[in-house]
Protein backbone atom coordinates (compact mmCIF):
# COMPACT_ATOMS: atom_id res chain seq x y z
CA UNK A 1 0.00 0.00 0.00
CA UNK A 2 1.01 3.45 -0.74
CA UNK A 3 2.32 5.57 2.59
CA UNK A 4 2.86 9.31 2.81
CA UNK A 5 5.81 10.57 3.51
CA UNK A 6 4.41 12.13 6.59
CA UNK A 7 3.67 8.36 7.70
CA UNK A 8 7.43 7.01 7.56
CA UNK A 9 8.59 8.36 11.26
CA UNK A 10 8.90 5.76 13.91
CA UNK A 11 5.67 6.22 15.87
CA UNK A 12 3.66 5.75 12.42
CA UNK A 13 5.25 3.26 11.22
CA UNK A 14 5.08 1.14 14.81
CA UNK A 15 0.92 2.03 14.30
CA UNK A 16 1.12 0.25 11.08
CA UNK A 17 2.79 -2.74 12.83
CA UNK A 18 0.13 -2.52 15.63
CA UNK A 19 -2.36 -2.72 12.95
CA UNK A 20 -1.02 -5.61 11.01
CA UNK A 21 -0.86 -7.66 14.08
CA UNK A 22 -4.40 -6.61 15.49
CA UNK A 23 -5.44 -8.18 11.80
CA UNK A 24 -3.43 -10.98 12.19
CA UNK A 25 -4.46 -11.90 16.15
CA UNK A 26 -8.29 -11.51 14.77
CA UNK A 27 -8.18 -13.61 11.80
CA UNK A 28 -9.16 -10.73 9.68
CA UNK A 29 -6.29 -12.35 7.25
CA UNK A 30 -8.30 -10.80 3.83
CA UNK A 31 -8.51 -8.01 5.07
CA UNK A 32 -5.10 -7.74 6.22
CA UNK A 33 -3.63 -9.52 2.73
CA UNK A 34 -5.81 -6.31 0.67
CA UNK A 35 -4.97 -3.49 2.70
CA UNK A 36 -1.03 -4.47 3.18
CA UNK A 37 -0.42 -7.28 0.89
CA UNK A 38 2.15 -10.15 1.24
CA UNK A 39 5.92 -10.19 -0.66
CA UNK A 40 6.20 -13.86 0.40
CA UNK A 41 2.94 -14.84 -1.38
CA UNK A 42 4.96 -15.70 -4.89
CA UNK A 43 2.56 -17.64 -6.99
CA UNK A 44 -0.24 -18.17 -4.04
CA UNK A 45 -2.97 -15.38 -3.28
CA UNK A 46 -1.96 -13.05 -0.47
CA UNK A 47 -4.43 -14.49 2.21
CA UNK A 48 -3.95 -18.24 1.33
CA UNK A 49 -0.59 -17.51 1.56
CA UNK A 50 -0.69 -15.33 4.59
CA UNK A 51 -2.84 -17.98 6.34
CA UNK A 52 0.00 -21.05 5.35
CA UNK A 53 2.82 -19.32 6.56
CA UNK A 54 1.32 -18.83 9.77
CA UNK A 55 -0.13 -22.15 10.00
CA UNK A 56 3.46 -23.73 9.61
CA UNK A 57 5.15 -20.81 11.66
CA UNK A 58 2.63 -22.02 14.66
CA UNK A 59 2.86 -25.52 13.96
CA UNK A 60 6.63 -25.26 14.31
CA UNK A 61 6.41 -23.25 17.45
CA UNK A 62 4.16 -26.10 18.72
CA UNK A 63 1.31 -23.32 19.18
CA UNK A 64 -2.17 -23.26 18.28
CA UNK A 65 -2.93 -19.62 17.92
CA UNK A 66 -1.47 -15.62 18.28
CA UNK A 67 -2.56 -14.56 21.97
CA UNK A 68 -4.75 -11.88 21.74
CA UNK A 69 -3.30 -8.60 19.58
CA UNK A 70 -2.91 -6.48 22.47
CA UNK A 71 -0.43 -5.71 24.12
CA UNK A 72 2.18 -7.41 21.66
CA UNK A 73 5.75 -8.13 22.85
CA UNK A 74 7.76 -5.53 20.42
CA UNK A 75 8.12 -3.95 17.77
CA UNK A 76 10.76 -2.09 16.08
CA UNK A 77 11.32 0.06 13.34
CA UNK A 78 14.92 0.42 11.64
CA UNK A 79 16.09 2.48 8.74
CA UNK A 80 17.86 1.42 5.68
CA UNK A 81 21.10 3.70 4.59
CA UNK A 82 20.39 5.30 1.07
CA UNK A 83 20.67 2.27 -1.69
CA UNK A 84 19.74 1.77 -5.00
CA UNK A 85 17.62 -0.95 -4.19
CA UNK A 86 14.44 1.08 -2.87
CA UNK A 87 14.53 -0.60 0.70
CA UNK A 88 13.67 2.58 3.06
CA UNK A 89 12.41 0.75 6.24
CA UNK A 90 11.78 -2.30 8.37
CA UNK A 91 9.31 -2.92 10.82
CA UNK A 92 9.37 -5.93 13.11
CA UNK A 93 6.79 -6.89 15.70
CA UNK A 94 7.49 -9.95 17.71
CA UNK A 95 3.75 -11.33 18.06
CA UNK A 96 3.71 -13.70 21.11
CA UNK A 97 1.37 -17.31 20.81
CA UNK A 98 -0.66 -18.96 23.34
CA UNK A 99 2.13 -21.23 24.64
CA UNK A 100 4.53 -18.27 24.74
CA UNK A 101 6.59 -18.67 21.79
CA UNK A 102 6.63 -15.64 19.16
CA UNK A 103 6.41 -15.31 15.56
CA UNK A 104 8.01 -12.44 13.76
CA UNK A 105 5.71 -10.34 11.49
CA UNK A 106 8.35 -8.04 9.16
CA UNK A 107 6.74 -5.09 7.00
CA UNK A 108 9.03 -3.45 4.59
CA UNK A 109 8.85 -0.22 3.08
CA UNK A 110 10.24 0.57 -0.25
CA UNK A 111 10.83 3.50 -2.22
CA UNK A 112 10.70 4.80 -5.57
CA UNK A 113 10.89 7.78 -7.23
CA UNK A 114 9.06 9.94 -4.53
CA UNK A 115 6.41 7.54 -3.74
CA UNK A 116 6.58 5.38 -0.71
CA UNK A 117 5.21 1.84 -0.34
CA UNK A 118 4.48 -0.45 2.91
CA UNK A 119 4.03 -4.24 2.52
CA UNK A 120 4.09 -7.34 4.89
CA UNK A 121 7.48 -8.54 3.69
CA UNK A 122 7.03 -12.07 5.94
CA UNK A 123 6.01 -14.28 8.93
CA UNK A 124 8.43 -16.36 10.50
CA UNK A 125 9.11 -18.38 13.41
CA UNK A 126 11.54 -17.58 16.64
CA UNK A 127 12.97 -20.32 18.23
Amino acid sequence: MQILDSQTDVASLAQFGSELVGMLAAGAIAELASRFGYARAFSREASVAIQEDLAACLAELRAKSLAPAEPFASSTVKYFRPNGTGLFALIECFVPTDNGAQVLVELVVTAKDANKYLCLEDLSSVV
